[in-house]
């Protein structure tokens, strides 16, 4: 059931909110019409909406974890004495962030194909904002073009399923990767090259990783580590060398120098994000977390010029640099922002090595790409205006995994012990009768 495709209204209601994440406008900051859709939609049904919430385990869970970044939200903003407007923006964009969730929940009913309608309406709303309207930041491959490749040949990989034309897809996907490489967009390449190696490997060790009493065996992580060192040094050269292109050229020996490495260098944020959550571990510096002194510092740390347009843009600003779902909330809520996304990053995670074993899982390549590029997100990515609507969809999604393996397992189970009971039957002359 979980791959059928039927047109019921929660598809039609998914694939259009999808569809709407790059239609905005202002009010109470900037909000998407799928925001507005999910409000409404909350408003009508708001009972139900809560229920089935509260009758999921894990988003039950999350949701108890989501009110209290809520409470420690505005407890920050009231003692930072926060300024009206940014305390209005930061708990709206938590309020429809939480809502998002539970109503995501409630129309997909945490099934996998409800879902993956919501993925399509979102890579057509990307195809037609990138190339009908031209929107000037969907442009940037890593953002337009980019993402829409690689999410149509995972869904087009997910739709032939474990077969020779879903092989030819994962290398298809690595392709792609090469390609996002090329365009300078190396955490969309690196991602999309790893799921498709993924893909792969787990196929070819789907009897090794089948074992569900065990972690993930060295059979299977020596290859991966072994590939994903090989990839680096592939890229390293042909990024120093000049073969991926000037710009890209440019761009690592800026972040590689001092002797920092690839992921660090494009991540400086971090060397003054820490220092600032480790000065107000508990209650943050309130939404937006405006604090010049640290922007003054990371404009010093990082040798920028302060007459130039970026660190002047950065002083105007005033807010920590941090670039990172953890960090960014953990310094505007406090400890418990980066609680609750250490929560969904631990969730996400064991989801994502539950997926690897299951190559019956429908959509596959394409739910792994989601919940690896999810992962990244949280750790290297803002939560910024998409991700309130983008990152609902990933955490019901999780939900729906958690139940689809649950029940893969209780099947697998059921039918060994039938296997078991029909030969004990026919040892003893006597077979037992299912309804």
């Amino acid at each position: 059931k979980d791959v059928e495709m039927n047109i019921f209204p929660s598809h039609i209601l998914l694939f259009v909110m999808g569809a709407l994440v790059f239609y905005r406008f202002n009010l109470v900051g900037v909000l998407t019409l799928s925001e507005i859709l999910s409000l409404g939609y909350f408003c009508l049904n708001w009972r139900n909406v809560v229920q089935s919430a509260y009758e999921n385990r894990l988003l039950r869970g999350v949701m108890m974890a989501w009110i209290g970044y809520l409470v420690m939200q505005m407890t920050s903003d009231m003692v930072n004495d926060t300024l009206a407007s940014d305390m209005q923006r930061g708990w709206a964009r938590i309020v429809f962030f939480g809502v998002n969730i539970a109503v995501m929940g409630h129309v997909s009913r945490f099934r996998i194909d409800r879902l993956v309608a919501f993925y399509l309406g979102y890579s057509l709303s990307l195809l037609f904002n990138t190339y009908a309207v031209g929107d000037p930041w969907l442009l940037e491959w890593k953002f337009g073009y980019g993402p829409l490749l690689t999410l149509s040949i995972a869904f087009l990989m997910g739709l032939a399923g474990p077969s020779m034309l879903g092989r030819a897809g994962a290398l298809g996907l690595m392709a792609a990767g090469f390609i996002h490489l090329q365009s300078n967009a190396r955490s969309l390449g690196g991602l999309s090259i790893f799921v498709g190696m993924l893909s792969l490997l787990a196929e070819y060790f789907s009897r090794n990783l089948k074992d569900r009493t065990s972690a993930l065996s060295a059979r299977f992580l020596v290859p991966v580590l072994l590939f994903i060192f090989s990839i680096y040094q592939v890229y390293s050269y042909g990024a120093s060398s000049g073969l991926l292109g000037e710009k890209t050229m440019e761009k690592y020996n800026k972040q590689t120098a001092e002797g920092r490495n690839v992921v660090s260098g494009a991540r400086m944020e971090y060397t003054i994000a820490i220092p600032a959550i480790l000065e107000a571990p508990v209650l943050g510096y309130g939404s937006w977390a405006r604090n010049t002194e640290w922007v003054k510092k990371y404009i010093y740390i990082n040798k920028m010029d302060p007459t130039a347009y970026d660190a002047e843009f950065l002083m105007e600003l005033g807010i920590i640099p941090t670039h990172s779902h953890i960090l960014g909330s953990w310094a505007e809520a406090g400890f418990m922002g980066g609680f609750f996304w250490f929560l969904i990053l631990y969730l996400t995670g064991s989801t994502f090595v539950g997926m690897l074993r299951h190559p019956e899982l429908p959509y596959r390549a394409l739910l792994l790409f989601i919940v690896a590029l999810f992962m990244w997100d949280i750790l290297f990515s803002p939560f910024g205006l998409e991700r309130r609507i983008l990152d609902p969809a990933v955490i019901v999604l999780v939900a729906a995994l958690k139940e689809w393996m649950e029940r893969a397992k209780a099947d697998a189970s059921s039918i060994t012990v039938d296997t078991v009971e029909c030969d004990n039957g026919a040892a003893n002359g006597w077979m037992p009768t299912h309804a």
